[in-house]
């Protein structure tokens, strides 16, 4: 069975983001994990390890209660289930994902007006960027709606290591439209046709897309823009080993977009070639 994370901290945007997650569990009957993490201090000299850090009745009558709510919201079809650990929450998180292998990991988008003013980072952001399974980042007032359009942002760069498969599996598995939206800066236009000609040669041609181009010096913004007139549910970015999306706008999708969005990550180059090659040869 199908499993999907959402860590929570129990804040009201994490619960939201959870309830999504229970949704989406139950659209394509997969299984959740309630997942909570008590993050570590930093030196556990300084700030040594407690029983009232680490108040294990306290966490798990939390998780009891979110999980009730969420058995509520989804009319009890689907299984819910709970962890909390006591640790750093980027390697948690991970090391979870590494031993169930889950279709995804879902976490909140804390509203951009507090990020910009306070933090430069989040570890949503973070796990997003550098986990090797597909993050669902839920904006703060986001509520479920079924998948039925999916799009996906690409520079159209490294397009052999575009997951293909991957982008394949997640578009059957919701019977979605699909569509392709292709950033460009103004003064760098492109010709459509050629573009269309270069998706068609690399395999996506078989996911029947509608195909768009998107000029805006704001590449983020634009693209955001048009999934919003577009009616898109969930919007595909791909994060990139050394030069994450239009250097590193995946940050600006996860703290500004308005839309679900899925980040995974470019395939091992290596591995497509030997694929193509070998499908090539028969």
């Amino acid at each position: 069975m199908k499993k999907i994370i959402a860590p929570t901290d129990f804040s009201a945007i994490a619960e939201n983001a959870c309830l999504y997650a229970a949704n989406l569990a139950v659209e394509i009957k997969a299984e959740l994990l309630l997942f909570h993490i008590i993050e570590l201090p930093v030196s556990v000299t300084e700030y040594p390890v407690s029983d009232e850090l680490f108040d294990q009745p306290k966490v798990e009558k939390k998780l009891e209660t979110l999980k009730n709510k969420l058995q509520s919201a989804t009319n009890n079809t689907i299984n819910i289930k709970t962890k909390n650990v006591l640790g750093f929450t980027e390697h948690e998180i991970k090391e979870l994902c590494n031993r169930i292998k889950p279709f995804a990991v879902v976490m909140s988008a804390h509203n951009p007006d507090l990020f910009r003013r306070f933090f430069p980072g989040s570890t949503t952001v973070d796990t997003a960027k550098h986990l090797p399974y597909p993050v669902i980042v839920v904006p703060h007032n986001a509520n479920y709606k079924p998948i039925k359009k999916i799009a996906l942002a690409s520079d159209l760069k490294d397009i052999y290591q575009v997951p293909v498969t991957e982008i394949g599996t997640i578009v059957k598995l919701f019977n979605a439209q699909f569509e392709i939206f292709y950033a460009g800066e103004r003064g760098n236009a492109s010709n459509q046709n050629a573009i269309n000609n270069l998706l068609l040669n690399h395999r996506l041609a078989y996911l029947n897309p509608q195909f768009y181009f998107v000029q805006n010096d704001d590449v983020w913004r634009g693209i955001i823009t048009l999934a919003g007139k577009h009616a898109i549910n969930m919007l595909i970015i791909i994060s990139k080993r050394h030069n994450p999306f239009h250097k590193s706008k995946t940050k600006d999708f996860v703290f500004y977009s308005n839309i679900p969005l899925m980040v995974i990550h470019e395939n091992d180059l290596a591995a497509n070639e030997s694929i193509l090659n070998k499908n090539e040869n028969g």
